[in-house]
């Protein structure tokens, strides 16, 4: 599994530079931009898991999910700039108004957020008025409109989990039950939760490769034919790989390998 990912990921690098697109272009230039960081996001997951660093790994899988959920939704709809565009100008509002109150963390822009927060808020404004494109309201309209509600409700809620150190990840991670009854042992990287990865590195592949397809939508085309041609490859790879890898009974209650369409 961790080889065709590593091949996926050095396939997805190769190609990427490949790709020729008009930086003016706010749809080319967020997808590419999009694009980059979800290859880059894919090599720092496969670099903690082929290290059993496995503490972490899932927030960086989370923060995949998220980009890949919007380049989907930009090859759906090149409108979906403004979605983005609506993202950053709400961060800006909120690091301005933090600092013109005094917090210590942005005291190099608090100069400028008497002039910079009207700008903000008018862009907000002219966004949130316009006919052309309904802004999601949350993170579950994202992927509603993505089409991964699925996604949204079997997968997203564990890496969130993951993410926010909530109480079943720490105790699943540090604690378990010792040989002797009613003993319980402390772990530190525990280098037992290999299998339970198998999931998530197959779909990864399959995530970056169908987001290469994506981006080559996007560009009118460019290399697509050589994306769809390695995503074949891939997914009978990992197709025959989940098959082999494990036993009948070793597959209860594993998540499937989640075939995407472009």
């Amino acid at each position: 599994m961790r080889q065709i990912l590593k091949e996926t990921i050095d396939f997805s690098t190769d190609k990427a530079v490949l790709f020729q697109f008009e930086s003016r272009s706010k749809l080319a230039a967020y997808s590419m931009g999009i694009y980059c960081t979800l290859i880059e996001l894919s090599e720092s997951f496969y670099t903690l898991i082929q290290t059993q660093n496995y503490t972490g790994s899932l927030s960086i899988y989370r923060s995949f999910i998220e980009n890949f959920v919007d380049l989907k939704n930009l090859k759906l709809n090149g409108l979906y700039v403004n979605q983005l565009d609506f993202g950053s100008y709400e961060q800006n509002k909120r690091m301005f108004k933090a600092a013109k109150q005094g917090n210590p963390y942005l005291t190099s822009i608090a100069q400028y957020a008497d002039n910079k927060i009207p700008e903000v808020e008018n862009e907000i404004k002219l966004l949130k008025e316009s006919n052309n494109f309904k802004l999601c309201a949350n993170i579950y309209e994202k992927f509603s409109s993505a089409g991964m509600e699925e996604e949204y409700r079997g997968l997203y809620p564990k890496l969130s989990a993951e993410s926010h150190c909530s109480l079943e990840a720490i105790f699943s991670r540090h604690f378990e039950h010792g040989n002797m009854e009613n003993k319980v042992n402390l772990v530190i990287h525990s280098k037992d939760t290999a299998t339970d990865y198998e999931f998530y590195i197959a779909n990864l592949a399959n995530y970056l490769i169908t987001a290469g397809i994506l981006v080559a939508n996007i560009l009118e085309g460019q290399q697509l034919r050589e994306f769809e041609l390695k995503k074949e490859k891939i997914i009978s790879a990992l197709t025959q790989t989940f098959k082999t890898a494990f036993k009948p009974s070793e597959t209860e209650g594993l998540a499937p390998l989640n075939i995407l369409t472009n």
